[in-house]
C-alpha cells in the first residue's frame, strides 16, 4: 500500500511542475472561466486541440451550491478503492463513504459551520488534489482535444478526449519533464456552461520512485 508520504511527495512534485509551466509559457491566460459549448470549440483552434479543464471548480460548487446535485467521486488504484457519494443542497449535504473498511455516513447542515466544514473536508483527497494538479498542467497542450457538444448528467457540456501519448513531440516532451518518462493521463471529461466539470473518466500512470502506480478515476456532478 502506498503511504501518505508517498502521496504527498506526489503531489509536491505536481504543484512544483504546474509552477515550473506557468513560468515557462506566457500564454496570457486569465483565471476565470472560459465559456462553454461551442464557443469554447472555437476558442481551441480550428484542429479542435487544447482547452481549459477545471475539475478542482466542483469543490466551490459543493462548498456554496447554487442547485441541488449528486456528487459521485470514484477512485482505485493497485492497492485500494473508495467511493464517495454525496447529495448536496444549498441546505445540506448527506455523503456516503464506501472503501475497504465498509461503509458510513456524514450529514451536514450549512447552518453549522463545524458540520459543513466537516463535510468538506471528508470529501477532499490528495488524490483528487494531485489528479486536478496533473491536468492543470495540461492546459492548452495537444493532449486535450474538443469532441463537440454533448448533454451529460442533466447539463449542456463541451466534450474532451485527453491522452498524453497522443500529444505532439514538443508537448510530449514538456509533459516528460513535468511528470516523468512514462507517466500518462487518458480519459474524457465534459466541461459544464458554467465552465466547471460535470464528468469525468480517467485513467493515470503516476511515476513514483518503485515504478508506475495506475491510478483511476471517475467523478460526476448529476442535476437533480
Amino acid at each position: 500500500m502506498r503511504s501518505q508520504a508517498d502521496e504527498r511527495r506526489f503531489l509536491g512534485s505536481v504543484l512544483a511542475g504546474v509552477a515550473a509551466l506557468a513560468l515557462l509559457t506566457a500564454s496570457g491566460c486569465s483565471s476565470g472561466p472560459k465559456s462553454g459549448g461551442a464557443n469554447t470549440q472555437d476558442a481551441n483552434g480550428a484542429d479542435g486541440s487544447g482547452g481549459h479543464i477545471d475539475v478542482l471548480c466542483l469543490g466551490d460548487r459543493i462548498n456554496s451550491p447554487a442547485e441541488s446535485f449528486h456528487y459521485s467521486y470514484k477512485y482505485s488504484d493497485a492497492s485500494r478503492s473508495v467511493d464517495d457519494e454525496a447529495d448536496v443542497t444549498p441546505d445540506a449535504i448527506d455523503i456516503v463513504f464506501k472503501d475497504a473498511a465498509g461503509s458510513r455516513s456524514l450529514h451536514a447542515i450549512r447552518s453549522d459551520e463545524n458540520s459543513w466544514n466537516n463535510a468538506l473536508l471528508s470529501l477532499s483527497s490528495l488524490t483528487f488534489t494531485g489528479m486536478t494538479g496533473r491536468l492543470a498542467g495540461l492546459e492548452d497542450m495537444s493532449a486535450i482535444a474538443s469532441r463537440g457538444a454533448e448533454a451529460v448528467n442533466g447539463y449542456q457540456a463541451t466534450k474532451y478526449s485527453i491522452d498524453t501519448t497522443s500529444a505532439n513531440s514538443s508537448d510530449k516532451q514538456a509533459i516528460e519533464t513535468l511528470f516523468g518518462a512514462g507517466s500518462y493521463d487518458k480519459g474524457t471529461v465534459w466541461m459544464g456552461q458554467d465552465g466547471c466539470a460535470v464528468k469525468l473518466v480517467l485513467d493515470e500512470g503516476i511515476v513514483l520512485p518503485n515504478g508506475v502506480q495506475k491510478r483511476h478515476f471517475e467523478i460526476s456532478r448529476i442535476k437533480k
